[in-house]
Parts: structure tokens; C-alpha cells; sequence
């Protein structure tokens, strides 16, 4: 496949589902709120059956082991690298971040990539990026634990943190029971009818489309110019520096050929949007972020149609 055909279908017309979202946005024919609608369909449900679905099908016991590891010391060290950077060079607050920090690592993987792989690689590309996905759950906890470890620390209760606010927020976390869920599924197939799997097939298929419509309508209200320096050190890091840790990462291990492949594929994917849904939940300046997403997302139009030639 060429790159010119490969950035034709499937990459951009994926990519048109947010771009119209966007442009219909600057015209004003759609509002915030009504983004913000199908966000909240695509978050509490559509999001969830697609975990769900993708979770249910991964054989845990064959999961390669250093494929996830490789992609995972890679996430933490843009992640880290980029938020450090941003406190002590950009002067960003603390918060503030450690979102663009996740939003330089953590990629938008089930509502652009997966399309993307399943169209490219057909089923092949459904388990490792599954198995990712599973992982990144971990990564999503962990900055909803900072965050309500920062907003303790600056509330009257000054470093007070309560565990059981913080589990019981988990536990209502519609991404984190629809991982549970589907490790349960996965363990215990026969238990659940088939319905079930109907049913979170079925929903799953909106998850994408709407995700990216939804998404392009919200940045369609950001402001864009000037982009900023925290802004193109997350798309650079997205884009340039976390494919390449993870593959020079990836000659130090064994790994299965597809897995790594997907991972790789992953890793150059354009900056994810759940940073963004966690600022807006906290109420934390948004903007870097969305400049982050919008133009990492354009750009990886060229980069991924390369890589997928």
C-alpha cells in the first residue's frame, strides 16, 4: 500500500469526523453543549462497550509480556520528561502539567488508531492494541489519583486525602468497570449470553465517530493561535519522540512481530483526548491540550499514511 493510498483510506476519512466537527463549529452551526451531549453518550456509553468488547477478547495469558513493557517505559518516560519540562521551563502549574504530560504520552488509540489498524491489519491489530488500552487504564488512574491528591492539597482540608473518596470515584469510573468487566469476560466467557457481546459490539461501533465529532466540535471553540511552546513540546513529543524511545527501546527485547508493529504504531499516534476530558472534570486550563490534540491529530495525518505505507 502507498502512502498516498493509505492516506486516503482509512486515515482520512477518519480524520473528516473530527475535521467536520471543527469546521462545523467555527461556523457556528453546532454548539459546545451539543458536543458536550454526545461526549457524555460517547463517555458513560458508547467508550465503555468499546473497552468492554476489546477487553473481553484478549487472552491475558498471551499478552507479550515485553511488547507492553517496552511501550510502558516509554509512556512514563515522555510523560514524566514532558511534565517536568513544562513546570520548570514553561512555569505551567503543577497540575496543568502533568496533563500535558499525559497528553504528550497517552495516545488516542481507540477512537483514531484502532479504526485505523483494523482497516489496515483486520483482526491482527485488535489484541495488541486491546492489551495497550488495558494498560492505560493503570496511566488514567494514576493522574485522577494526582489530581485528587492536588485538590486535597489545596483544599481547606490541606493534605488531607480520603482513600475511600478516591476508590468509591474509581469504582463509579465507567472506563474502569468497563475494564473490570471485560477481564472478568475474559476469564469467564461462558458466563455472560452472547447478547451481552451483541450489545457492546453494537455501541461500540458509535464510540469512534462520535468520540472524534464530538471532539472537533469542543476544539472548534478553543482558541488556536499562537499555538505556544508547552503546546509543540507535547505534538513533538507525541510525534517524534515516543515512536522513537519505544523502537530503540524495542532492539533490546524479544517481542512478537505484529505486537510490536501495532505498538509502534500506537506510540506515533496523535496526542489523546481523555487529558482533555480530565481537565475540563477538574477545571484546569484546557487550551495547551486541545492545541496539543487538534494539531497532533492534523499532522499525524502524514506521518501515520508514511508509517502505513
Amino acid at each position: 500500500m502507498s502512502m498516498l493510498s493509505s492516506l486516503q483510506d482509512p486515515i482520512l476519512p477518519i480524520f473528516m469526523a473530527l475535521l467536520v466537527g471543527y469546521g462545523l463549529r467555527r461556523i457556528k452551526f453546532f454548539e459546545v453543549s451539543n458536543a458536550q451531549a454526545i461526549n457524555r453518550f460517547v463517555f458513560y456509553v458508547a467508550m465503555p462497550a468499546l473497552i468492554f468488547s476489546l477487553v473481553s477478547k484478549v487472552p491475558l495469558h498471551q499478552i507479550d509480556s515485553p511488547t507492553i513493557s517496552v511501550y510502558l517505559l516509554s509512556e512514563f518516560a515522555v510523560y514524566g520528561g514532558v511534565a517536568l519540562i513544562c513546570t520548570r521551563y514553561f512555569k505551567c502549574s503543577a497540575a496543568e502539567s502533568v496533563l500535558i504530560g499525559m497528553a504528550a504520552s497517552f495516545v488516542n488509540h481507540l477512537m483514531f488508531v484502532l479504526p485505523i489498524a483494523r482497516n489496515l491489519y483486520d483482526f491482527d491489530a485488535v489484541e495488541p492494541i486491546a492489551a495497550i488500552v488495558f494498560v492505560d487504564v493503570i496511566i488514567f488512574c494514576l493522574t485522577v489519583l494526582f489530581m485528587d491528591l492536588l485538590r486535597a492539597h489545596q483544599s481547606q482540608h490541606l493534605g488531607v486525602f480520603k482513600p475511600n473518596r478516591f476508590i468509591l470515584m474509581l469504582a463509579k469510573n465507567p472506563i474502569v468497570i468497563a475494564t473490570a468487566l471485560g477481564v472478568f469476560a475474559g476469564l469467564f466467557p461462558s458466563i455472560l449470553p452472547s447478547g451481552v457481546h451483541t450489545y457492546a459490539q453494537f455501541l461500540a461501533a458509535a464510540a469512534a465517530p462520535a468520540a472524534l465529532f464530538a471532539l472537533g466540535v469542543v476544539l472548534g471553540d478553543q482558541p488556536m493561535r499562537p499555538i505556544g511552546g508547552p503546546a509543540w513540546l507535547a505534538i513533538s513529543a507525541k510525534l517524534v519522540v515516543h515512536p522513537a524511545l519505544f523502537l530503540a527501546l524495542s532492539g533490546m527485547v524479544d517481542m512478537k512481530s505484529n505486537w510490536q508493529t501495532m505498538a509502534f504504531l500506537v506510540a506515533a499516534g496523535p496526542c489523546g483526548a481523555m487529558p482533555f476530558v480530565i481537565a475540563l472534570q477538574y477545571k484546569i486550563k484546557s487550551t495547551v491540550i486541545a492545541k496539543a490534540v487538534l494539531v497532533s491529530t492534523t499532522l499525524s495525518l502524514l506521518s501515520l499514511s508514511l508509517l502505513t505505507a
